[in-house]
């Protein structure tokens, strides 16, 4: 791998997994669509099933259906606790620091909104200042839309070929990053892409990847 500079992590799904908080999460954005649609969850969760044949992501669902997606996701982030079910993971806060200790800019970006993605980090135990940039959906429109990558990469100063994404996702989170020219590192035991540079079980994976010699 040529000589990279800034290292962008999604958040959800790859800084941490945990399926009984994503079961809460999916829970709760139902129950708060049902009341902005002034519909029955079932209702709600139909018109999310429908959509997602159609878009990529719960964002752009909800996008499509007239929400908005900053007041949405700010008042989903004063109903869920993420501690409740994410924990500190041994070595994430030791790996980021040894990366930026390397010489990388680190960013995050989500398409949760800014609040949720503070509480989803502070339940890990990462200091939100860990990251030089954070963008969510608050700031640019969600992935795969180019938005926020274009806008990392302009706050970082960094051309597309001297980043690297790391993500859980090819079609929300890897596409878009490899049609800009960014390198992509698959975290997962999922089936990655062909398209896809370099897969990783395991986020802690990366270190052996990025700071070997």
């Amino acid at each position: 791998m040529p000589k990279q500079k800034l290292i962008i992590f999604d958040i959800d799904g790859t800084l941490y997994r945990n399926d009984e908080y994503e079961r809460e999460l999916h829970k709760e954005i139902v129950e708060l669509l049902a009341e902005k649609l002034g519909c029955s969850p079932e209702e709600a969760k139909a018109k999310l099933r429908t959509l997602r044949k159609e878009v990529a992501s719960i964002s752009w669902c909800l996008i499509k259906l007239g929400i908005n997606l900053k007041e949405f996701y700010g008042e989903l982030a004063r109903r869920v606790t993420p501690s409740n079910h994410i924990k500190e993971i041994k070595g994430i806060k030791a790996l980021l620091r040894k990366l930026k200790e390397s010489g990388f800019k680190l960013a995050a970006h989500t398409n949760s909104g800014k609040a949720l993605a503070l509480k989803v980090l502070e339940a890990l135990g990462i200091e939100p200042s860990t990251f030089d940039i954070i963008i969510t959906s608050d700031d640019a429109e969600p992935k795969p839309s180019r938005d926020g990558y274009l806008k990392i990469l302009e706050l970082a100063g960094i051309a597309a070929e001297e980043a690297i994404y790391v993500g859980d996702r090819y079609e929300i989170d890897l596409k878009t990053a490899k049609e800009l020219g960014i390198n992509t590192i698959m975290v997962g035991k999922g089936r990655a892409s062909k398209d896809v540079d370099f897969q990783v079980e395991n986020i802690i994976e990366i270190d052996d990847l990025l700071l070997r010699t």
